[in-house]
């Protein structure tokens, strides 16, 4: 807007001394255009044809009004280069102070298509998450949006660390390259051992070199893609029916894991006694124990430190399963 401004009050005097010119004068358009143009940048050029003392006094005036334009609207373009350099570095280091406040969060590399659609779930969920994003177009967008981003390369340490690698739960490369998300998993394990990675195939040779790198889950976006379409046409109700549950054509129903930790006092009681289901109206779908799962268990089912149960509910049903297993039995109990 401030752009549009000074450039109608260089328009405005430069019309003022043309127009000046070719009246008092006499001149042509182009005698009194080029007049107007050397008088208003002081380049100081010979004059086009000796001045009356009109034309005199009235380049005095031009001079006076003109220079000061010039001089006003390079001062405020000059402004408006720094402004928003000020506000970029401000805007940089806000960012950064909220990513410093992360912590438990996922890293997304890549906002492509497939990261886009990784950060609208993370948002869904309300999940804690930072991206790394090396255009400056797309950044640009992110910040906009109030999404914490990290502009840069993402196969860098300084960026991972940037991202807050070491505080990070997980990790998640969607990068366009297979031997750049190799050099992704790569770093993000050397700094964080205990980061859970997932790491995007673009080649289904590279899995293997992708798990040599510490990814803990390899996923091929275009075999997925191409068993789903497959599914589709060979067992349509199927396939509709797992789209209905994975929340793909209908919002209604979610799926949650979640882990007894050795600080929950959930340990060493059946389905029965817990009153998961009943509480909660959630379907508990399968648990799984070193390894091995045990699918549809039975209300005798006995729940453990460290069992991962998966769970199927509506999204109140779901949030309220994860308040009941942080309340504890004593607390379920006295309900």
């Amino acid at each position: 807007m401030k752009f549009l401004y000074f450039t109608a009050i260089l328009l405005g005097i430069t019309v003022f001394g043309t127009t000046g010119y070719a009246l008092i004068e006499g001149w042509s358009l182009n005698e009194a255009f080029y007049m107007t143009i050397i008088s208003i940048t002081t380049v100081g050029y010979q004059e086009v044809h000796p001045l009356s003392s009109n034309g005199r006094l009235f380049t005095a005036v031009l001079l006076l009004l003109g220079v000061g334009a010039v001089f006003y609207v390079m001062a405020g373009i000059a402004e408006i280069m720094i402004e928003g350099r000020v506000r970029q570095i401000l805007g940089r280091r806000k960012r950064v102070r909220e990513i410093h406040k992360l912590k438990g969060h996922h890293i997304v590399c890549g906002y492509g298509r497939i990261g886009f659609v990784i950060c609208r779930e993370f948002r869904r969920e309300n999940r804690p998450y930072a991206v790394i994003e090396n255009n400056p177009d797309k950044a640009a967008e992110l910040i906009d949006d109030g999404i914490p981003v990290v502009v840069g390369d993402a196969t860098s340490d300084a960026t991972l660390i940037e991202a807050g690698v070491e505080r990070a739960v997980g990790l998640i490369s969607s990068m366009p390259s297979d031997a750049e998300n190799v050099f992704v998993a790569l770093s993000a394990k050397r700094l964080n051992s205990d980061l859970f990675v997932v790491a995007r195939a673009v080649r289904d040779s590279a899995i293997p070199k992708l798990q040599a790198a510490g990814a803990n889950r390899v996923i091929s976006p275009y075999t997925m893609g191409g068993l789903r379409m497959a599914e589709s046409v060979l067992r349509p109700k199927l396939a509709n029916f797992f789209d209905t549950i994975a929340g793909y054509t209908s919002k209604d129903w979610d799926f949650e894991e979640t882990v007894i930790s050795d600080t929950s006092s959930w340990g060493d009681q059946n389905l029965r006694c817990s009153n998961i289901g009943q509480e909660t109206g959630v379907y508990i779908l399968a648990s799984k124990r070193d390894g091995e799962m045990t699918f549809n268990p039975g209300a005798d089912h006995i729940i453990q430190i460290g069992d991962t149960l998966y769970a199927m509910g509506r999204p109140e049903q779901i949030a309220s399963l994860r308040e009941y297993l942080q309340s504890g039995p004593e607390s379920a109990q006295k309900e």
